[in-house]
């Protein structure tokens, strides 16, 4: 493990959390290898195979107005590396937009997620880039409840 292989991992960790805000679909797709290997557990309860099936969410959340209004790491990741492959774990906030039935949008709050990205030193086509080849992002419990139900 070299640290310019934990700053590499950062910097495509930060970029596609920036790449959230808004959800434009051509702002991430660096960050994911070419082809159908990546596949993530997404935060809404659904499974998508490949950055083009991500994609594909993005543009159809974005035509009916939803966004990501914010959205950031709540404390700094922790990523071990181990050769070709890495693991980042973090948690994070984000503020979800969804259209109502009337047309206005609506706050979905503080949301609070715990976040797991797996890593290749492998763009997808042979090239020696970190990629996030595997996520799975569920939501935190909420802050202020009680971690160990009597404490």
């Amino acid at each position: 493990m070299t640290q310019s292989d934990i700053d590499a991992i950062l910097a495509v960790h930060d970029g596609w959390t920036a790449a959230n805000v808004e959800l434009v679909a051509e702002n991430m797709i660096e960050f994911f290898p070419s082809g159908d290997n990546y596949l993530q557990f997404n935060l809404n309860g659904f499974t998508y195979h490949g950055v083009q099936d991500k994609a594909k969410l993005w543009r159809n959340l974005q035509a009916v107005g939803a966004r990501i209004s914010r959205i950031g790491d709540l404390a700094p990741p922790t990523v071990q590396v181990f050769g070709d492959v890495a693991l980042l774990t973090s948690e994070g906030e984000c503020e979800v937009l969804l259209p109502t039935p009337s047309g206005t949008l609506e706050s979905s709050g503080a949301l609070r997620y715990r976040n797991t990205e797996f890593y290749r030193r492998d763009d997808g086509d042979g090239g020696a880039q970190w990629r996030i080849w595997h996520m799975h992002v569920s939501e935190a419990a909420a802050e202020g409840l009680l971690k160990y139900a009597t404490e």
